[in-house]
């Protein structure tokens, strides 16, 4: 873990807060399917910001997003197969993936996904591109 990560963090949680109102608390299992990062990337893909990512419980990762995008982020997550530890908000949501081809997702708005914003965003941005 970096050193501090957790006040950054709190604090960047804060600002999208300010910046868009309440945000959403996913969590997902740790030795999932999924990185951290990779959740993060799916996510941006449909235009989902992330906000306070969470590293501290050696079973499961966390990160919010806007309220108003939660049940679509949720939605994308169930579908893609992230193995989600937080109460549905949507419980269909956990019947759509088996309903799809294996690796089928929505078509995506971009491949890139939306830009960094905040400092947070430009460092995961960064990490992400000198760890494997």
């Amino acid at each position: 873990m970096i050193p501090g990560a957790d006040i950054i963090n709190w604090l960047d949680g804060a600002v999208g807060r300010v910046s868009h109102g309440p945000l959403h608390r996913f969590t997902f299992l740790r030795d999932g399917d999924f990185t951290g990062l990779q959740v993060e990337h799916l996510l941006q893909q449909y235009g989902i910001r992330v906000w306070q990512r969470e590293f501290d419980n050696p079973d499961e990762l966390g990160l919010h997003v806007k309220q108003k995008q939660a049940i679509w982020a949720e939605y994308l997550l169930c579908r893609a197969g992230v193995s989600l530890t937080s109460q549905l908000l949507d419980p269909r949501n956990d019947t759509y993936r088996p309903n799809h081809p294996e690796g089928s997702m929505p078509e995506p708005w971009t491949a890139k996904g939306i830009g960094p914003h905040t400092f947070v965003d430009h460092l995961v941005d960064w990490l992400s591109r000198i760890l494997p």
